[in-house]
C-alpha cells in the first residue's frame, strides 16, 4: 500500500520531469530564433550603454540568491514553529488492519 508521501514523491517526480522536459523544449526553440534572428540582429544599431546596468544574468543570479535565501528561511521557521507545537500535535498512529476472513 503506498503511503501519502509515496504518492506525494512520485507525482512531484513526475511533475519535475514534465517541466524539465517542457524547459528543454523552450531552450531549443529560443536558441534556433536567436540563430536565425542573428544577422538581422548584427545589423541593428548599437544602443548606448546604460550607466550601472547589469546583465540579465546577473539579475538573475541576485534573484535566485534571494529566493534561495528566503527559501531556507522559511524552512528553518516552520520547522522550528512544528518542532514548538510538537507537544500538543498528535502523533499519527498506524491504520487498523483488515480483519481476516
Amino acid at each position: 500500500m503506498s503511503t501519502y508521501l509515496d504518492l506525494s514523491k512520485t507525482y512531484q517526480e513526475q511533475l519535475l520531469g514534465m517541466i524539465e522536459q517542457n524547459q528543454k523544449l523552450t531552450v531549443d526553440s529560443v536558441s534556433a530564433w536567436a540563430k536565425a534572428a542573428q544577422p538581422l540582429a548584427k545589423a541593428a544599431p548599437a544602443t548606448p550603454a546604460v550607466e550601472g546596468a547589469v546583465s540579465p544574468k546577473e539579475l538573475l543570479d541576485n534573484s535566485y540568491s534571494f529566493a534561495t535565501k528566503l527559501l531556507h528561511a522559511q524552512h528553518e521557521y516552520l520547522s522550528a514553529v512544528l518542532t514548538a507545537a510538537e507537544p500538543v500535535v498528535p502523533k499519527p498512529t498506524p491504520a487498523a488492519k483488515p480483519a481476516a476472513k
